[in-house]
């Protein structure tokens, strides 16, 4: 649309501007109800309300549209930040009550909001209207309930703040009902009576930043024999965590820090992710008395792809023992897989033993996280000999794409002020015992390149490997981190230098916003999220 209805010209009288506003009333007013109702479904809530501005026939028309869909997604965490929370709640007992009066179908309900952790949901009208939606909806017959209740979650180390939980009434699951989706976030389960028949066809679960104990997610998955999907995602309580289905393809375990064991029986398993420590100690454990997590998985024979990280999880242990080998041995079959410098870190010190690698037959696509460590160890060349320490000693015969995610936040070595002279890189490359090469690999991009020195050894080494490689793209940082452009000139002349290493392989430096290349599987990098990272 060209103007604003609300838009005037200068020139003319009052009345004159008030017959253009009525104007372009008028044409919006003219649009077919079925247009109205296609535009307004495919609006956000916050910006759907807003068009009652537009002209009095939107006014209804955006509250017609939501009384007759089968799906309330009120999920615009926008709008929720954007107002109190008792407005909130009061605009979505609104809809929800419109559209009982309606009397249409209901398949989905979303929504999420925020309040300030000062004042619990589960104090006031407030938390009883939450409650109240979680119930008509699954009164109504709805398949898919998503609840999530922000900033109320309290600190993992604050063992007394369970009444910043809001919690959910036992009987809310007894009865059968049309249940195959829910994921609550901030809420406590504990008072729900289990087994309970309303959980009973779930095919996927996910709880976030709940109040939810080992016993709990034992008794819930027990009646679950549909669930194909399965995430937790810091949750504080869970320290022990076991999973046994015959039917589930997801597992998500993120940010549960508490976790010490975690046993999985899952043969349909397709998809795994794991974030958080590999090594448990309490805060006033030296590295010697650190209790490793202890892993238990049974064969996954149809594993597709893992995410495996540790980037951002507070302070970790070095010990001999640790548990990582076992799970690279899991997912030896996978063919997309994410690894973190950490998790190669805990390989290469498992004492260079070859047992701790085996070959990955079936690994098409490679994501590694690099990232500065901690500060408390040195860590100049040490993670490129980890890196080319993986590559020597794990087959990869049908790799064919490569993903390199440097830091985002430079550290020692990565920095750009280490920036490297073209000759500085004539040469260089990273001493292998056995030398490798990746007959498949045709393609490598590189996010958060700066041009260091650092960056092009690494570069190099891939390119004197794969003699196949297609195209090499090298994407620079974004927002404030982004290169000048001269710099960005200097980067491009420097990288000009690795085509000796490679002639046939097309290599681009890019800005992010300039790139149509493809993209690694895993996009969500859980240590540059806020809701993971530790304080």
């Amino acid at each position: 649309m060209e103007s604003h209805p609300h838009q005037s010209t200068k020139s003319g009288s009052g009345s004159g501007s008030n017959r253009g506003a009525m104007e372009e009333e008028d044409r919006l007013s003219s649009l077919p109800d079925d247009l109205l109702d296609a535009i307004l479904r495919a609006l956000p809530l916050k910006q759907a309300v807003r068009t009652s501005a537009l002209s009095r026939r939107w006014a209804r028309q955006w509250l017609r549209a939501l009384a007759a869909s089968r799906v309330l997604d009120l999920n615009d965490r926008a709008f929720a930040r954007g107002q109190p929370p008792a407005r909130a709640a009061a605009t979505v007992s609104r809809c929800l009550r419109l559209h009982a009066e309606h009397g249409s179908p209901l398949d989905v309900l979303r929504v999420a909001l925020a309040s300030p952790p000062s004042s619990g949901p589960s104090d006031g009208a407030f938390g009883r209207d939450v409650i109240g939606w979680i119930a008509a909806a699954v009164r109504r017959g709805a398949r898919e309930v998503e609840v999530d209740v922000l900033h109320l979650t309290p600190s993992q180390n604050d063992d007394d703040s369970d009444a910043a939980f809001l919690e959910l009434p036992g009987d809310l699951f007894q009865a059968r009902n049309s249940l195959e989706r829910v994921a609550f976030g901030g809420l406590s389960l504990r008072a729900v009576r289990l087994p309970a028949a309303g959980l009973a066809g779930l095919r996927s679960l996910s709880l976030s930043n709940a109040d939810v104990t080992d016993e709990a997610v034992r008794g819930i998955l027990a009646g679950c024999r549909a669930l194909e999907s399965l995430s937790l995602r810091s949750c504080p309580l869970l320290t022990s965590v076991s999973v046994a289905s015959e039917r589930l393809r997801d597992l998500q375990l993120l940010g549960c820090r508490a976790v010490q064991e975690l046993r999985v029986a899952a043969p349909a398993l397709e998809s795994l992710t794991l974030y958080g420590h590999v090594c448990w100690s309490e805060p006033d454990q030296s590295w010697q008395e650190a209790n490793p997590v202890c892993f238990d998985f049974g064969d996954m024979p149809v594993l597709r792809d893992a995410y495996l990280s540790h980037l951002g999880c507070g302070d970790y242990n070095i010990v001999h023992d640790m548990a990582y080998p076992c799970l690279y041995y899991v997912v030896a079959h996978a063919r997309v897989l994410t690894l973190c410098s950490i998790g190669l870190l805990l390989l290469y010190q498992h004492g260079w033993d070859e047992s701790a690698f085996r070959e990955m037959p079936k690994l098409e696509e490679l994501q590694l996280l690099l990232a500065s460590p901690e500060p408390c160890f040195y860590w100049d060349n040490e993670d490129q000999e980890h890196v080319s320490t993986f590559f020597m000693l794990t087959p990869l015969p049908v790799l064919q794409r490569l993903f390199l995610r440097l830091p985002s936040d430079p550290g020692y070595g990565w920095d750009s002020k280490a920036a490297a002279r073209a000759d500085e890189t004539d040469g260089a490359d990273m001493t292998l015992e056995h030398e490798i090469v990746l007959h498949q690999l045709t393609f490598i991009k590189v996010v958060n390149f700066r041009g260091t020195r650092r960056e092009l050894r690494l570069l190099t080494f891939f390119l004197k490997r794969a003699p196949s490689l297609e195209r090499l793209v090298l994407l620079t940082p974004a927002g404030e981190k982004a290169p000048a452009d001269e710099q960005l000139k200097a980067m491009r002349e420097r990288v000009s230098e690795l085509q000796r290493s490679s002639r046939e392989a097309r290599v681009s430096v890019r800005r992010p916003k300039e790139d149509d290349s493809p993209n690694h599987a895993h996009t969500r990098f859980f240590h540059e999220d806020d809701e993971y990272v530790a304080n």
